[in-house]
């Protein structure tokens, strides 16, 4: 593997509903569940995105902070997800400007692996959280937990030596894979720290649906198939499609998809 993995470019808020956003909604209660927030709390979610945690949070009680450092997702999530007990603010989730000990709970969802620097990330976490307070975070299982993806980068693979690469990148990292969050959070001092798969379903209309999720929007696969020459990307496309249909007609297809899901406690 060479290199480092390319930056998520966080931009259009409406994409990011048709990627992702669906899905987290989806993860929110039974994360937050797990992660064991207490109404009344006042939780930082770092990462926010489009606000589905941050809302979760806000209806269960809690008084949210969502920070995020894409000015145009935290647009998106005032328009889609406000609240009276929600703020949204810009923020860097490596170096967050909230004073140490300031949050009863600090929770983030589905970012940490788009992050290079994901142990200043938890150790930011462990700081602003005051003692005997939860740390929760969760990520994608990229490694066999995530095969609605491997479709397409298996099939890609084949094809073009980039797409090669950033397969190897994207699973190279320990904090996609099993008990890679859990050593994280030890390594930053947290405590009865406790990692679990949680099982989703994504559920696509038809191809359609499936392969503009993943050939447009902001995701490192989709910056790179824009980039390729047309005809390799329209072979690769047809590639998944086979895939996808496995000699069927086209139609709804749910992947079942593995998300880890961590919890520590600051001593």
């Amino acid at each position: 593997m060479s290199g480092s993995l390319p930056p998520f470019l966080a931009a259009d808020p409406d994409e990011y509903e048709h990627f992702m956003g669906r899905w987290s909604a989806r993860l929110a209660d039974p994360f937050l569940v797990f992660a064991g927030i207490e109404p009344g709390s006042r939780v930082l979610d770092v990462g926010c995105g489009t606000g589905t945690i941050s809302l979760a949070l806000a209806t269960r009680g809690a008084t949210t902070v969502g920070v995020d450092v894409s000015e145009s997702y935290l647009d998106g999530a005032r328009r889609l997800r406000s609240h009276p007990r929600v703020t949204y603010e810009h923020g860097d989730a490596t170096d967050l400007r909230y004073a140490s000990d300031s949050f009863d709970a600090c929770v983030s969802a589905l970012v940490i692996d788009v992050i290079p620097e994901v142990e200043l990330v938890a150790a930011e976490m462990r700081r602003v959280t005051r003692p005997g307070g939860v740390v929760a975070c969760c990520t994608f299982d990229f490694w066999g937990g995530f095969a609605v993806l491997d479709l397409v980068l298996d099939s890609g693979a084949v094809l073009d030596e980039g797409i090669r690469t950033l397969r190897a990148q994207i699973k190279s990292r320990p904090i996609v894979w099993a008990n890679g969050q859990a050593d994280l959070w030890r390594k930053v001092g947290l405590v009865d720290v406790v990692e679990v798969p949680m099982v989703l379903s994504f559920d696509y209309a038809d191809f359609e649906d499936y392969w503009s999720s993943f050939s447009t929007g902001p995701t490192r696969i989709a910056q790179h198939l824009t980039t390729m020459p047309a005809d390799v990307r329209n072979e690769i496309e047809q590639h998944v499609r086979a895939g996808y249909l496995a000699g069927l007609p086209d139609g709804r297809r749910s992947f079942a998809v593995i998300v880890r899901a961590v919890r520590g406690t600051v001593p």
